[in-house]
């Protein structure tokens, strides 16, 4: 598991109070709705106390309940502004929104789930394992969070490894598949898993987001980024090549259960 060395978790609070004051929408260079969608497609939740670990505005979590069949959810997350949102749009009876961390939580869960948060921990194992404290019997973990087993993963890797360019956006560590697949054996947890997003990962999508992503890291670190519209051109052609393998999306679905 590859960390960014420019970020600490404390500093994202603040950062991220300000994304849903001034909407996420502004902040994300696509809406993040199809992470919920993953999350919402698994038949597992009908009778369930789950918890939302990052739970952000809690449109996924409103949907557990009304459409999933979800008993009970509790619904944290470190941004205030965010929980404030949450609670004024998402309520229900059988939601608890509740401003907090994982460490703050001592309830035993059936289902935990995380979306685009483990990135942005200091030790993401560490959370898991807290995580997994929390489960219920046959209790499961499910995760996603951003891959880097593509063309996206691979720049930013030989960047952020060789020229120490930080990502652009929030996140600490960059995560990919043969990670899980240590952390459920550490866990000894079993483990499922596939990706997503594989046009934000190799094809059109990754045009765009790249764009924006480079141009702002170079710039952050002092580099020259005229280059970046040529990088992008030639991205552009080679990225016809690219076949959709099961690991390469821009985002991986992780669902960790107790054996």
């Amino acid at each position: 598991m590859k960390e960014s060395n420019n970020k600490s978790n404390e500093n994202l609070r603040n950062l991220y109070n300000n994304v849903y004051k001034d909407g996420k929408l502004n902040f994300f260079t696509f809406d993040t709705g199809n992470m919920n969608d993953q999350v919402l497609n698994l038949d597992i939740f009908d009778g369930k106390k789950v918890l939302d670990f990052g739970c952000g505005q809690g449109e996924v979590d409103y949907d557990l309940v009304t459409k999933k069949g979800a008993k009970e959810v509790l619904a944290i997350d470190y941004s205030e502004e965010a929980i404030k949102i949450a609670k004024e749009k998402n309520s229900h009876p059988n939601i608890r929104f509740e401003c907090k961390t994982y460490t703050d939580v001592n309830e035993k869960f059936d289902i935990i789930i995380s979306i685009g948060v483990l990135e942005h921990t200091n030790n993401p194992f560490e959370v898991l394992k807290f995580l997994k404290n929390l489960l219920n019997e046959n209790g499961k973990i499910v995760q996603i969070c951003p891959s880097f087993l593509n063309i996206r993963g691979y720049i930013w890797m030989t960047l952020n490894t060789l020229f120490n360019v930080p990502m652009s956006l929030s996140d600490i560590h960059f995560i990919s598949p043969f990670d899980f697949e240590e952390f459920s054996k550490k866990l000894d947890m079993d483990l499922e898993w596939k990706t997503f997003d594989y046009s934000l990962g190799n094809s059109d999508k990754m045009i765009v987001d790249m764009t924006k992503r480079l141009t702002n890291a170079l710039r952050d670190a002092k580099m020259d980024n005229s280059k970046v519209p040529d990088l992008m051109e030639w991205l552009k052609k080679a990225s016809k090549y690219e076949n959709d393998f099961k690991h390469t999306g821009a985002s991986g679905l992780y669902i960790l259960s107790l054996k």
